[in-house]
């Protein structure tokens, strides 16, 4: 398991790499090993990302308080994939690069809490492959009760059920928060109304709306987004806020099927023409307020970014799909440490930390390589010197020494990963 989480600190993309690097001796395991370990279906991986996170929350929150703005971030990313054999790969909307655009690969579903960052991982598949190439996928038989079986049968929920369950299980096991940050994708009145309903309503929801055909009761007239903001604003109730220079509207209104009045926050950015529409069934928050807790849903967008660029997130090629999770997981703890060392030791940002811990750990490669090498070198020339007395340097040069003192250079360090193309040197 440590292996595991040490290999995007080497610079290492596999088992396999691993198994051809210069680390090869850190461990007598072979790659199969770690193989073994990542296709294991009983492995319980979310149990082991649910202690870490816990154990993290004990070490940075010891009092168990909630901060002011205490929330969790759901959001999914898309994990592409270029084999279409990989067990429960799927074709999945990417909104990034057009409304129509589908790619391979899978929706990584997390949830994370801000103030005390763990994350927690799910997979899910949205357009099924055709029958003939769903028939070239990898299969696996496993038992049913078995934790991978279950982590498969969880990656055909929809994502709002899967969204809701991982808010339950969190508050399950002792994570407090006072607000759930989602967009406009998760904003149904199902959702709300259910996260409204855990914990006795103690989360509430803020999130983006989408100005449609939802309606909203205001004055006894049913209007949905558009028009409530053109009635708004021919009764003159705009309002500015110098701080972030933007024009705003703000009002409270009825939303069926949520079973209490919410407020709703129409609200213009400076340079842009579009106004965007945001809900909080926290009715006490002004537009200001709202607008600093929704912020922190930004964090959950530099984690993704962090973890794809920096720890290799999304770069799994198994067909296992309990490879995949377990991926995923290990990805995700290895997360957990380099934030908690960060609190620990003022890093700025995570990236400058991740840099200083990887060339500290590839100048110790080099260094160990170097000894190494000169170790032998001086071997040989000591056992060339003590058998002859004296060595005539240009005899030497023809020697059955030299030639396999250039075979070690040949095949060191220096002649091939400082002048190759390795990227660790």
């Amino acid at each position: 398991m440590t292996l595991l989480l040490l290999l995007p600190l080497m610079l290492i993309t596999s088992a396999n790499a691993l198994s051809k690097s210069s680390y090869q001796n850190v461990s007598g395991m072979k790659k199969d090993t770690l193989y073994r370990l990542k296709n294991n279906e009983c492995m319980p991986w979310r149990n082991l990302l649910l202690t870490i996170a816990k154990q993290f929350q004990k070490l940075v929150n010891p009092d168990k308080e909630v901060a002011e703005k205490a929330a969790f971030i759901l959001d999914d990313t898309i994990d592409i994939r270029t084999g279409r054999k990989i067990e429960k790969i799927s074709y999945v909307h990417d909104h990034v690069v057009g409304r129509k655009k589908s790619t391979l690969g899978f929706k990584n579903l997390t949830l994370g809490l801000f103030d005390g960052t763990s994350f927690s991982p799910s997979l899910h598949a949205e357009k099924p492959l055709k029958q003939k190439q769903r028939k070239e996928q990898y299969t696996k038989k496993r038992d049913p009760r078995s934790n991978g079986a279950k982590r498969k049968k969880e990656c055909d929920m929809d994502k709002i059920t899967s969204a809701l369950a991982m808010l339950k299980r969190a508050g399950k096991h002792g994570f407090r928060a006072n607000y759930v940050l989602v967009d406009s994708w998760f904003s149904s009145k199902g959702f709300i109304s259910t996260v409204r309903g855990i914990k006795n309503g103690a989360l509430h929801v803020i999130c983006a709306m989408k100005k449609d055909f939802r309606k909203y009761t205001y004055n006894g007239q049913e209007l949905n987004g558009k028009e409530l903001l053109k009635t708004l604003q021919a009764a003159g109730k705009e309002k500015r806020c110098r701080k972030r220079n933007t024009r705003y509207f703000e009002v409270t209104v009825e939303y069926a099927g949520i079973g209490e009045t919410v407020k709703l926050y129409f609200c213009r950015f400076p340079y842009q023409k579009k106004w965007k529409l945001f809900l909080s069934t926290d009715e006490s928050l002004t537009f200001l307020k709202m607008l600093e807790v929704y912020s922190v849903r930004w964090s959950i967008e530099v984690f993704f970014k962090e973890t794809k660029q920096l720890l290799r997130l999304g770069k799994c090629q198994p067909q296992n799909f309990d490879a995949q999770i377990a991926h995923v997981t290990t990805t995700y703890i290895l997360y957990t440490f380099l934030v908690y060392f960060r609190r620990m030791n003022d890093y700025e940002t995570l990236g400058g930390l991740f840099e200083e811990i990887k060339d500290q750990l590839v100048e110790k490669n080099i260094a160990e390589r170097l000894w190494d090498l000169f170790e032998e070198l001086l071997d040989v020339v000591i056992t060339a010197l003590t058998e002859s007395g004296t060595v005539d340097i240009q005899a030497f040069k023809t020697s059955p020494e030299y030639v396999h003192i250039k075979e070690l250079f040949d095949v060191s360090f220096l002649g091939n990963q400082l002048f190759g193309d390795d990227k660790a040197a």
